[in-house]
């Protein structure tokens, strides 16, 4: 694990030019490998998209876990630099936790591929399941007779053509409109109960002829 000072969603500033925030790199197969389960995922989510700190009862009621449970998961993400101890709040009676950076990167590793695939199996995984919830949702809504929010949530795919200069103009103009956006949140909004609007963003130039390991 190291540290380094990067752009990327968490940045705090709008446009296209965010400022530089400093990112958590993982350099350490046996540290991925540790972000593969959902709980520690979640809380990962959580503190690095709201740079804001978090009691282990607080997290634990995200993840649906006893805060004895998300105790042992934050130490083990302690132990691998990804969260950190903050400074106490009112009482004190309850430590707090906070991202270790504003950014988390997952580096290129050569031999950490079944590493990097499990932390993308958890990734995935979470995503399908909150999309499928909200496929439940919109079906129990039209079966009450309520026709759905139609901007409510969506989800795509497909190709654009483009190239290589329009294709990181592309790149650079969807991230900036995501700094923007995160520029806007007030501290109150980044609260545990803050209204939140999962995204997963993936750009993959396609990859012509024989695909080996």
């Amino acid at each position: 694990m190291s540290q380094n000072t990067s752009s990327g969603p968490g940045a705090k500033s709008a446009g296209l030019s965010p400022m530089p925030v400093t990112s958590v790199s993982i350099s350490d197969p046996q540290a991925i490998r540790a972000l593969a389960h959902e709980a520690r995922l979640t809380v990962l989510e959580e503190l690095f998209a709201s740079q804001s700190t978090r009691t282990a009862t607080e997290l634990a009621t995200r993840c649906e876990l006893t805060p004895s449970a998300m105790s042992y998961h934050l130490r083990a993400l302690e132990k691998y630099g990804y969260v950190v101890r903050a400074a106490s709040e009112g009482d004190g009676r309850e430590r707090r936790w906070k991202a270790a950076g504003g950014q988390l990167v997952l580096g290129s590793l050569s031999d950490s591929t079944s590493a990097k695939n499990a932390y993308l199996n958890v990734q995935l995984n979470a995503f399908r399941d909150r999309l499928s919830a909200e496929i439940a949702r919109r079906d129990k809504e039209r079966k009450a007779g309520k026709e759905p929010e139609p901007d409510r949530a969506s989800a795509t795919t497909g190709v654009v053509f483009l190239s290589e200069s329009q294709r990181k103009e592309f790149i650079a103009k969807v991230y900036g409109l995501l700094y923007e956006y995160e520029a806007l949140a007030e501290p109150e909004q980044r609260g545990v109960d803050g209204d939140r609007l999962y995204y997963m963003l993936s750009f993959l130039p396609e990859i012509r002829g024989e695909q080996g390991p």
